[in-house]
Parts: C-alpha cells; structure tokens; sequence
C-alpha cells in the first residue's frame, strides 16, 4: 500500500511539472542566422552567397496570378557545413508588389489592393536543397510565412496561395541559360 501512495505522489508530482515544461519548451535558443541546427558539421550541403561566386546558380521566379512580379539569379555551392562561414548580416531578396491582402488570408478585412512587400532567405541548407524562408507582409501585418525547398539539380514549385508561384531552377556554370 505505501508503495501505491508513494507511486501517486510521484505521479501527481511528474504531472504537476507539465505546465512548466509545457512553457520551457518554447524557449528553447535557435540560432540567430535562421539556419536550423545540425549535428553533423561534416555533412557537406548546398548554400546560395557567401563563398559561392564562381558555382552554379539557381533562377529564382515569383508569379502572381501568372504574371512575374519577382525574379532573380542567385549563386549556389556545395561545402561542408562546417565550412561554411555566417555572413555580418543575413541576405535577404526583398520586392514589392500590389494585390489584396484578404488573397493570403481570408479573414483579412483590408479592401482593395495594398502594397506587398516579399522577402526570400535562406533558411536551411540540406544536401541536394536549400531551403528558404518566404514572407509576404503588409505595413501592418505579416500574411504568409513559409518555406519553398530550391532543389539543386531539378526545378521545384510552390503554390502555398492560389495564383502565387514560387519557381526555382538550376543553372548553368558561366552560362544564364536554366537546366
């Protein structure tokens, strides 16, 4: 019997801590770069930047509604993640385009077309992707944050907004025409 009691005030001891793990856990650190946390600092992965002037290169395009409203070529090489050097400030593509807010989230009362403001940046590096942050905002709030994996040796999609196309490509060496 007492071993029953002392059983239950375990229990009920364990189940006391729960709120404070509950609210321990979200503050766990994350790297101040956005880059996720690996254990394996040998793995050798793809990056865009930094060191990666003289690699290939991914075309990177943005359609609203089937018309182009971002583009851009970015640099892109293999290393070992060890290797791989933080920039002073993270590189982030920024653009601007207009259209209705209420598009990325339904409950949006905004009337009419606003500016937008889109960001693009790497978030994470894998060995045959990049994967990177896309953000879509208003002066007053952010609409879409996501993720859009750039794969280094075949286009990828994303359509995470109907009508909104993120598309990415790899590139030649030396030459500006896609795979």
């Amino acid at each position: 019997m007492a071993a029953v009691l002392a059983y239950r005030r375990a229990a009920r001891g364990r189940w006391l801590l729960f709120p404070v793990a509950a609210l321990a856990f979200p503050l766990v650190a994350v790297p101040l770069s956005g880059q996720a946390r690996t254990s394996a600092p040998n793995e050798v992965v793809w990056h865009w930047f930094g060191a990666c002037a003289s690699g290939d290169s991914l075309a990177l395009e943005v359609h609203l509604d089937g018309k182009l409203v971002y583009s851009s070529a970015f640099p892109i090489c293999q290393s070992r993640r060890s290797d791989i050097q933080p920039e002073p400030q993270q590189r982030i593509l920024e653009f601007r385009f207009d259209a209705e807010p209420k598009r990325f989230r339904a409950q949006d009362k905004a009337e009419g077309t606003q500016p937008i403001a889109g960001n693009i940046w790497e978030a994470g590096r894998k060995r045959d992707a990049i994967r990177l942050g896309v953000s879509f905002s208003t002066e007053q709030r952010v609409l879409l944050n996501t993720m859009h994996v750039a794969r280094a040796h075949s286009p990828s999609r994303s359509e995470r907004v109907r009508g909104l196309v993120i598309t990415t490509r790899p590139m030649r060496r030396g030459d500006r025409s896609p795979r």
